[in-house]
């Protein structure tokens, strides 16, 4: 009996220790024209400072004067998240250069963009942070 509850405890830890999946969604006034929001983490990003870049497109063309927070989740309970306002470094490019991955593990970075006609979408990342 022992075993049983051990083996379902484990399988309940595991479970809640992976990453979800990836994904967007978009709230606010509708448009024909779809947004598109890409995410560029470092490849192998380490603990410590890292820079995060967010595109934002509307049926292809850069989106100027989005207002874009970064924000760096572990994916197990028990860390203050990480949040930062991102930079427009150039046409539809938002950086924020001072992300900070306190601890090696598994992330969710996740874009809130407000365009500037008012609607939002986010967009999710998932990143395995390793020790430097």
């Amino acid at each position: 009996m022992r075993a049983v509850v051990l083996v379902l405890s484990l399988t309940a830890l595991l479970a809640s220790c992976r990453p979800p999946d990836a994904g967007s969604s978009t709230t606010g006034s509708a448009s024909a024209d779809p947004v598109a929001v890409a995410i560029d983490l470092p490849e192998a990003p380490a603990v410590g400072p890292a820079t995060v870049v967010v595109r934002v497109d509307r049926d292809g063309v850069a989106v100027e004067g989005a207002d874009v927070e970064i924000t760096g989740d572990m994916t197990h309970a028990g860390m203050v998240p990480v949040i930062r306002a991102a930079f427009e470094a150039s046409p539809g490019v938002y950086r924020a250069d001072d992300m900070v991955f306190d601890m090696a593990g598994d992330w969710i970075v996740t874009a809130d963009v407000t365009l500037p006609d008012g609607s939002t979408t986010r967009q999710e990342a998932a990143t395995t942070v390793r020790r430097p």
